[in-house]
């Protein structure tokens, strides 16, 4: 595949991520409206390794019946630590500082902070991975940082001492996310990347909830474990957006550079807005509306081909 569109599908694939990811912010406002985050997350993430674990077993099957299986899927005698710090990184540290951000400073705070991510990564790509960074992709980094917050304007402003630092913390996760996915793409199959992250959050997260329900399991578990909305918004998180997302992202991250990935973020905020718009009714504003505007404009110049810039 020549370079152009290996770089064309790898954005693709990376839309699409995130077009998932804008989905999932809508799954967890109803999984949290059931039970408490810590139970969300224990169950988010066994369902996410079983499913990856199916998925595994089935190629492996298929690779003893027919001789050759559908993808390679081997960490033995691989170098794991570089993958055990992307897990601690992404995803148990990023949600731990995320979720106590969002406590104690507001959501519309801590969305438009966290779109400064690809202002980072470029400085990233710059001064440490020396890659090369248009003008244009920092015209439009900064423009897409404007887009999320007339997206987020409305909502309360608060902020804490406690919560900037969380909020801090989540813009180190969030980048050192985007440059340890990409050196580990060059060593490991977007499947094994995706493996060991989540099994990392399972053995973090599944212990934590047990911890935390000591003494009251009932209360705790109960009215989640008999929810069917609950299940379907865990097999959507586990399932679709942390498999399926998670892979696709990780998959582009191979390619594309950490700036480049982090700019197609963004369009995760105009699907998680329109989203609530259209299946929760949230109300949607003229202000909210250029600020979808000014991101799909500047993500899509961002991400044209370079002769054509």
């Amino acid at each position: 595949m020549s370079g152009s569109r290996r770089h064309t599908l790898a954005v693709l694939t990376a839309c699409a991520a995130f077009v998932i990811f804008g989905f999932s912010f809508m799954f967890s406002s109803i999984a949290l409206s059931i039970t408490a985050p810590m139970v969300l997350l224990c169950c988010r993430f066994v369902a996410a390794v079983v499913t990856l674990s199916l998925v595994v077993g089935l190629n492996a099957l298929v690779g003893r019946i027919r001789g050759r299986a559908w993808f390679s899927f081997s960490l033995k005698g691989k170098p794991l630590g570089g993958l055990i710090l992307l897990g601690l990184v992404q995803p148990v540290f990023y949600l731990v500082f995320e979720n106590y951000s969002i406590l104690y400073t507001s959501s519309a705070v801590t969305g438009t902070v966290l779109a400064v991510v690809p202002v980072i990564c470029i400085l990233v790509d710059v001064f440490v991975s020396h890659e090369s960074v248009s003008k244009l992709q920092v015209v439009c980094a900064v423009a897409c940082v404007a887009g999320v917050a007339l997206v987020e304007t409305g909502g309360e402003s608060r902020v804490s001492l406690l919560g900037s630092f969380c909020l801090l913390m989540t813009l180190v996760c969030d980048v050192g996310y985007y440059a340890l996915s990409r050196r580990a793409s060059q060593r490991f199959s977007p499947l094994e990347v995706t493996y060991v992250m989540f099994l990392m959050g399972m053995l973090v997260f599944v212990p934590a909830a047990l911890i935390q329900g000591r003494g009251q399991m009932a209360e705790l578990f109960l009215p989640a474990l008999r929810s069917g909305a609950f299940w379907g918004s865990v097999w959507f998180l586990g399932a679709v957006s942390s498999v399926g997302a998670y892979g696709l992202l990780n998959f582009a991250n191979g390619t594309l550079t950490n700036s480049e990935a982090s700019l197609i973020g963004n369009i995760g905020t105009v699907v998680s807005v329109l989203a609530g718009v259209l299946l929760l009714h949230d109300p949607f504003t003229p202000v909210q509306a250029a600020g979808v505007v000014v991101i799909l404009v500047f993500v899509t110049l961002a991400n044209l081909p370079k002769k054509k810039k």
